[in-house]
């Protein structure tokens, strides 16, 4: 789904397949990749299997490696709010270590000006790279006749087949931005999948990662609120100049929390004893409220 830009030669830094490197780090793993930080440094191997020095070698990681130091490359050169990676080497990609905190984990605690103000620059950093134009030309655009997890009505079809097409990130979402101290400003990582796509998809599912920020073992049962979305609809149209559809907001708003659902069921069902038992009532009481909120809310 991915553009691929070709790697300037000093952007790799082989090490002819020795993995040494890899222990001495002692890299955690994460669901889909293993992480470390060293000297300023922050690593990220492409996860496959549950050892880091092989996955490193894996031609398919690879690919993934590449497809995201293009991806960040491009985007950084649409904004500096992008964190910029420093090299790829094999199947890790190697970018300057953010100090912190993550947005998601302040909001959880506390909240705040902070807190409003990196959202705030997060609307604006997303009308920015909307606007990137023929610069993305070469990346694959979204069929939301197929893939959707909520059947469009056809006027919302409608919409969607006049709307120009931009930029779309899939994870651009709140989980995805951390405070660099040194720069004293909030910076985006990890942008998943890129493509082109409707603008309001990629602000209907930033909206939703706010509603869920409770999310997930140890959460909260109760959606977070502590935003106003109105303020931050504005933001978006005054960064973007131009105004929202509002009627594709909404409905993007509910395919958002259908998808959610749809991973949050299958993440459940690999479940076993206890946690299945208990997370069925705590799934279908969360998506309730996000259900409620969304139709509540609507723009």
């Amino acid at each position: 789904m991915t553009g691929q830009a070709a790697l300037p030669r000093d952007a790799q830094e082989p090490r002819a397949g020795r993995a040494d490197w890899i222990a001495a780090l002692a890299f955690a793993p994460r669901k889909e990749s293993w992480v470390a930080s060293s000297e300023g440094n922050f690593y990220k191997i492409f996860r496959s299997s549950d050892d880091p020095a092989r996955d490193w070698l894996d031609p398919a990681c690879i690919e993934q490696a590449r497809r995201e130091y293009a991806d960040m490359q491009l985007l950084h050169r649409f904004s500096g709010r992008v964190c910029r990676p420093l090299r790829v080497d094999h199947a890790c990609v190697v970018y300057p270590h953010l100090s912190g905190p993550d947005l998601r984990v302040m909001l959880r605690r506390r909240g705040g000006a902070q807190g409003a103000t990196g959202l705030r620059e997060a609307m604006s950093l997303l009308a920015r790279l909307h606007a990137a134009g023929d610069a993305v030309s070469h990346y694959p655009s979204k069929d939301y006749l197929v893939d959707n997890h909520l059947s469009p009505d056809a006027d919302v079809l409608r919409r969607i087949s006049e709307c120009g097409r931009t930029l779309c990130i899939e994870g651009f979402e709140v989980r995805n931005f951390r405070y660099d101290r040194d720069r004293n400003e909030w910076s985006f990582f990890d942008p998943q999948v890129v493509h082109r796509g409707v603008p309001e998809n990629d602000l209907a599912r930033f909206l939703v990662s706010l509603l869920m920020v409770n999310w997930g073992k140890g959460g909260s049962p109760k959606i977070w609120t502590g935003f106003e979305s109105p303020d931050l609809v504005s933001t978006y149209e005054h960064a973007a100049s131009r105004p929202v559809d509002k009627i594709l907001l909404n409905y993007f708003l509910h395919e958002t929390i259908a998808m959610r659902r749809h991973f949050a069921e299958r993440a459940l069902r690999a479940m076993h004893g206890v946690p299945r038992l208990l997370g069925r009532p705590y799934l279908a009481a969360y998506f309730l409220q996000l259900e409620k909120w969304a139709t509540s809310h609507a723009f």
